[in-house]
Parts: C-alpha cells; sequence; structure tokens
C-alpha cells in the first residue's frame, strides 16, 4: 500500500518543473494542497527541533489570514506537502514570472516553522507574488462561470462537513456524558452560552474552519445558516437517535427472541410518559436491555397503553406476536389486571408472551406492605417524613449542616445528635414564629423516645439485608434464577433474625446504649410493643410460572453433569416447548444431557480471563454498594466448587457462541436465550426517566 502522504494529488511534490496548459489547468482545479491534521498520519503535523532545541511543527491555522476588520479570508495561494513537510506558494509556481518561479517558496519551499508567520507575511508583500495573484485572477475569471460555481460550492460543501464534524461530535459528547446542552442565556456577550457552545468555542481554537465559521457569525447580527440554533441541534439529536435505534432494533430481529419491559410516569405537565424497553440476547451470547422509545400515552388506561404498544412495534417493524416471549411491568392495575390491562390485551393476541412482575418492585411492596401492618413501624416513618418535610426548609438545613461539621464527619446514622442540636436550635432562635418552634419541640419528643429509638436499630437491621437485595434485583445484568437465589437468600436471613431468640436481646441492648450515649430522657419502654405479622404473596407465583426453566439453572446443570447416565423427569421442559414453538422436546432433553456432561471441560477451556468477565461488574457492583453485605454464598474451600459458584446462565450462553456450539445444540441455546431474556425488574424503565429528568 502507498504511504498515506501520497493519497493527496495536489502535494507539491507532484509539481512538475515545467507546466504544461493541461497540467495547469488540471492542478487549478484541485486546488492548494491543505489537509488538517486528521488527515496525516498520527493525525497530527510532523514536529522537529530547530535550533534552539524547541519542538516547532506546521498548523492549519496559517491556511486562513485575518483582515483589518476582524473577519478571516483563505489563502488560496499556501500549499502544504505532507510528504515533505515544507509549505509552499501555488501561486508563484503556476502563474508567476521568472523571477516568482525561481522564489524558494515556489521551488524548495520552506520549513522554518519558526519565523513562518514572518516569511508568509513577507511573501504575500512581495511585487512578484502579488503579480502572480493577479494573472491567477485573470485565469479563473476566463473560465466557466457555471464550473467557478461548482468549484466553490465544493469547497464550501467540504468547509461546511468538517464544521459539521465537530457540532456532531460536540453532541455526541453531550449526549454520551448526559449534560445540558442549552444555557440559560446564548447571546454572544454571555459569560456562560451553555455547554455546546462553549466547547465549540474551545475547540475553535484548534480547528481553523471552526474557528472562521464561529467569527463570521459573532461579526454578524444576522446568519442564514450556522448549524448552531436549538433547531439544528434538536434535528441532528433526532437524526442521531434513529441511528442508534436502527442499530438495536437490528440486533434484536437478528435474537429472533425478545421480552419487553414497559413503565409509565407523569411528569411536570400532568402528561402520561410511555417508555418501552426491550430485553434480548446478541450474538456474542450477552444480555441487553435497550430503550426503543419514551412517548407521551395520551390514554392510560389497559386499553390506551395498549394502542400506545401497537404503534410503537408498527412504527418500528416489531413482530411481538411470534417473538415476545416476557412482558414484565410493575403491579399497576392498567399493566397487569386479569380482565382490561396491558397484559390481557397484548396475551389475547399472543398466548406465549408471560407477564413477570418486577422483582425489585414487588419486594418494595412486600417490605412496605410489612412495615404498614404494623402501627410502630407505621408510626416510626410518618415521623421520618415529617422530620425530612419540616427540615427541607433551607434555613433549617444550613442549621442541621452546621451541627453536622461540628459533631460528625462520617455516617449518616451518627448524626443523630447533629439532628437533635439543631431541633433544639430552631425551637429557642428569637426569630421563629410559633409554629416552628412548636414543631420542632414535638419533633424532639417524638425522635428521642425509647420507642423512636428501638424502632430505628430495628429497621436499620432489616434494611441491612433487603437494600442489598433490592440493589441487586435492578442490574441489567442479573437473570431471573439468581434473582429468586438472592430473594431466597435474604428471605432465609430474616427467617434466622425472626427464630434467633438473642435478637431481641440486642436490639434493645443496642437501642438502650444509643440513647445513653445521647444522654435522652427514655432509656427504656414503658409498655411492650405487640408485633403483628402479614403475609405478603409475592415470589411464589414467578417461581411457579418458571418451574420447567428451573432445570436451566447453572446448579441443576451441574448436578447432572457430576451424576453420569442420571435421567431428566418424563415431564421434563414440556412448558417450555409449549412456550416456545421452535424447541423440539426430545432434542432438548438430549442436548441437555449431552452438554451436561460436558460442561466441565467447555468451562476450563473457556479460560479464566473470559470466565470471570461477566460476574466482575456484578461483584464489584456488590462491593461497593454495602461492604456489610452478607449476601454473597461463601465458596467452600475446595476449588471445583468455587469454580461451579461462578457460573450463571450468561455465561453459559458465552460458552455456547463462544465455542460455535450453537448448532450443536441449537434447542439448548434457544431454552437458555428465553431464559436470559426474561427480565428480573423493570427498573430500567424507570431509570431512563431519570435520565430524562436529569437532561431536562
Amino acid at each position: 500500500m502507498a504511504p498515506r502522504e501520497n493519497i493527496f494529488p495536489n502535494d507539491p511534490v507532484n509539481w512538475p518543473e515545467i507546466v504544461s496548459y493541461q497540467l495547469l489547468s488540471h492542478f487549478v482545479e484541485l486546488g492548494p494542497c491543505q489537509p488538517s491534521p486528521l488527515d496525516l498520519k498520527l493525525n497530527a503535523f510532523p514536529k522537529k527541533k530547530n535550533s534552539n532545541g524547541n519542538l516547532r511543527s506546521f498548523h492549519e491555522n496559517y491556511y486562513f489570514k485575518r483582515l483589518e476588520d476582524g473577519t478571516f479570508c483563505k489563502r488560496t495561494w499556501l500549499s502544504y506537502s505532507p510528504s515533505l513537510d515544507r509549505f509552499f506558494c501555488m501561486t508563484c509556481k503556476l502563474f508567476g514570472l521568472i523571477k516568482a518561479k525561481t522564489s524558494y517558496l515556489a521551488t524548495t519551499g520552506s520549513c522554518d516553522f519558526r519565523n513562518i508567520s514572518k516569511t508568509i507575511n513577507l511573501h504575500e508583500s512581495l511585487p512578484e507574488h502579488i503579480q502572480s495573484e493577479i494573472s491567477r485572477g485573470l485565469y479563473t475569471s476566463n473560465t466557466q462561470i457555471d464550473v467557478t460555481l461548482l468549484e466553490s460550492t465544493n469547497r464550501q460543501v467540504a468547509e461546511n462537513r468538517k464544521i459539521m464534524e465537530v457540532i456532531i461530535d460536540t453532541l455526541v459528547y453531550t449526549a454520551r456524558q448526559n449534560i445540558a446542552i442549552r444555557g440559560h442565556s446564548e447571546c454572544v456577550d454571555s459569560n456562560n452560552r451553555g455547554n455546546f457552545l462553549e466547547l465549540l468555542g474551545l475547540f475553535g481554537k484548534y480547528h481553523a474552519p471552526l474557528n472562521a465559521h464561529l467569527q463570521k457569525i459573532n461579526s454578524k447580527k444576522y446568519n442564514r445558516l450556522t448549524f448552531l440554533s436549538a433547531e439544528s441541534q434538536n434535528k441532528m439529536l433526532s437524526i442521531l437517535a434513529e441511528i442508534v435505534r436502527s442499530k438495536i432494533l437490528r440486533d434484536i430481529k437478528k435474537s429472533n427472541l425478545f421480552s419487553v419491559i414497559i413503565d409509565t410516569t407523569t411528569d411536570i405537565s400532568n402528561k402520561e410518559q410511555f417508555t418501552f424497553l426491550m430485553r434480548y440476547v446478541n450474538e456474542q451470547g450477552n444480555i441487553e436491555e435497550r430503550l426503543v422509545a419514551l412517548v407521551t400515552a395520551p390514554d392510560s388506561t389497559g386499553r390506551g397503553l395498549f394502542e400506545v404498544f401497537c404503534n410503537i412495534t408498527e412504527k418500528y417493524g416489531i413482530d411481538w406476536k411470534k417473538r415476545l416471549c416476557v412482558q414484565a411491568y410493575d403491579g399497576a392495575a392498567s399493566m397487569q389486571g386479569k380482565y382490561s390491562a396491558l397484559k390481557t390485551f397484548i396475551q389475547n393476541e399472543n398466548p406465549n408472551a408471560s407477564y413477570v412482575w418486577c422483582s425489585a418492585h414487588l419486594l418494595n411492596l412486600v417490605i412496605v406492605d410489612t412495615c404498614d401492618c404494623c402501627i410502630v413501624t407505621k408510626v416510626f416513618f410518618g415521623d421520618i417524613r415529617a422530620l425530612v418535610e419540616f427540615m427541607r426548609a433551607r434555613k433549617r438545613t444550613a442549621s442541621f449542616i452546621e451541627w453536622q461539621q461540628q459533631l460528625y464527619q462520617n455516617q449518616l446514622y451518627e448524626k443523630y445528635g447533629a439532628l437533635l442540636k439543631a431541633l433544639n436550635s430552631i425551637a429557642s432562635a428569637n426569630d421563629s414564629d410559633g409554629d416552628t418552634s412548636s414543631t420542632a419541640k414535638s419533633l424532639i419528643l417524638r425522635i428521642s423516645s425509647f420507642n423512636f429509638i428501638s424502632t430505628m436499630v430495628f429497621i436499620r437491621q432489616i434494611f441491612s439485608i433487603t437494600t442489598p437485595v433490592s440493589n441487586y434485583l435492578q442490574s441489567k445484568s442479573i437473570d431471573f434464577i439468581q434473582a429468586i437465589k438472592l430473594v431466597d437468600v435474604a428471605k432465609k436471613q430474616l427467617e434466622d433474625f425472626r427464630l434467633d431468640n438473642n435478637a431481641l436481646e440486642k436490639i434493645l441492648n443496642e437501642a438502650k446504649q444509643f440513647a445513653f450515649d445521647h444522654k435522652l430522657l427514655e432509656q427504656d419502654f414503658k409498655e411492650k410493643i405487640i408485633k403483628r405479622k402479614k403475609v405478603m404473596p409475592g415470589f411464589k407465583d414467578s417461581r411457579e410460572v418458571m418451574i420447567d426453566l428451573s432445570l436451566l439453572s447453572p446448579e441443576r446443570l451441574m448436578s447432572y453433569s457430576q451424576c453420569g447416565g442420571k435421567s431428566l423427569p418424563d415431564d421434563a421442559f414440556q412448558s417450555v416447548s409449549k412456550w416456545i414453538k421452535s424447541i423440539d422436546l426430545n432434542k432438548l432433553k438430549i442436548e441437555y444431557l449431552t452438554f451436561s456432561s460436558s460442561l466441565n471441560e467447555l468451562i476450563d477451556g473457556l479460560g479464566p480471563k473470559q470466565l470471570h468477565n461477566i460476574t466482575s461488574t456484578l461483584n464489584t457492583y456488590g462491593e461497593e454498594n454495602d461492604s456489610e453485605n452478607t449476601y454473597s454464598e461463601k465458596s467452600e474451600s475446595e476449588d471445583e466448587e468455587s469454580k461451579n459458584e461462578n457460573v450463571n446462565v450468561e455465561k453459559i450462553l458465552h460458552i455456547l457462541s463462544s465455542h460455535d456450539l450453537i448448532t450443536a445444540f441449537p434447542n439448548l441455546y434457544t431454552a437458555y436465550k428465553s431464559l436470559g431474556t426474561i427480565p428480573a425488574s423493570s427498573a430500567s424503565a424507570e431509570r431512563s426517566f431519570s435520565n430524562v429528568i436529569y437532561n431536562f
């Protein structure tokens, strides 16, 4: 392949000693060689040391000349040679008289970048160069008018494309960083014109065409085309969004199996926003959750939501009647109702579209209902809400922060004393009115009671178990079986906590010590609290729906791998074969047993780096989330059990795809693909609303 510098046909190194009329027309048509750094090798002009040892190089700013009125015009005579790293005068070479043609800028060029400004200004003032420019102007004026217009248009189009590249890159940067684009005041004399315009101003210092474009805009009061208006930004963002969406839809159609995650919320203008996400397994075996649409729903009933669903799927060509296997929502009646909800309308058209209640939302409902079934916890959270509402005022918050800085520096749990000091300060302040002082005193009495302290210690113990599970359930990479395992572990820990005969004594001792450390008046109960228990249904239903897919859990697969010759139950995978029509039941059983017998060898062949690549994100998230997290099951001392614990559904999909075993185990891969497609929660839908709120 030829060197990169030879891609420029107008490189001055290609100029012959004698230029014929045909070559003259050819080089005039090509124009001067003025590459940008991005066109060159290493994306930069070469740097050389001068006599003083300083690094010097050519810069694209020299292609433009600043006029007296502050505007910029292009130097059409200046031509840079990438192959020689020198700059030449094209006009003197092609149109000059003998003296101009023999000048060093027309023959050998110059690489004196230290004095380049002085050299350029001196050359432009030479009489022979001016005469050459006149000759060039007379030559070009004799060409046909349509050719001249065409060349001018092409040159302008090329410059506009370079400007658009920077503008689009800036928009992509702001989108990736999730920062606001526009500012409050975008006028020229504003100190802060917004992230988008300020970034372009910064880039313009190092990009000559963009700098000339910005100078032209700022020098004129009215501009016909700037590419910087809010309308242009919105159009370009819409185009970029469609490019991303088309890539997502191509991957979904290649997957042939997907689930939908839908949620709604009311915005500040009381309009119902409808978010539509899709979960699928891509060609590399990775589980993906992607936002496809975020639209306004004119009707929040089940029928209205179904119409919005149909409009989205029809618009983007999504074959949900054949390829949709699971639908995941929260527990709203318009979503999961039995007769006229979105779930029912979809299942009327596609009976195989099973419904999954968001595990994270379900866990939250269980916790809320459990807390509401007891009058003590109900009063406790009511006091917390009242306290937050009261301290929301700016002056009260400032008092709280001041006491925090004086007393504590670490955990929020240890800032109870600062809260009491702040409330006392507010209650006794001279500028506090009667209502404020009364409310502050009332809150002091409530949060300093032993009933409140003991409940706070108890709730903290419960939340130390449920909060990490809730955070895990909102992870995109978690599969349905992992979600059930996490809930089972949390359930077991709560049961052990409830059956612990010493748990109540520990909580009371901790509460008494807390009250003693903060010198509270009440340091014990005045009367006993009767606890009432309420049983909430939840994850049991999901387990019954997925009972057949539990055979695909890594534990069950490993058990068949270790027990050679063990046969499957007669009714194994019957529900799966009815749910996914493309699965052959008998072949799936054979593929399952064959794959389980070779699973250990396939895991060993995958390599340690790939083996731990998938779980690294989840493990890191768990470690950062809570240092006291006790939900990761500790591995046994044997290395074999440690290796088996790292196997999950996504890793099995990776094994099938990375070893090119999809054609060998098509039914097994489809079954695991359907399992990986089932979302454990619909948290991604709610997270999409958060991103929209931050952008606005």
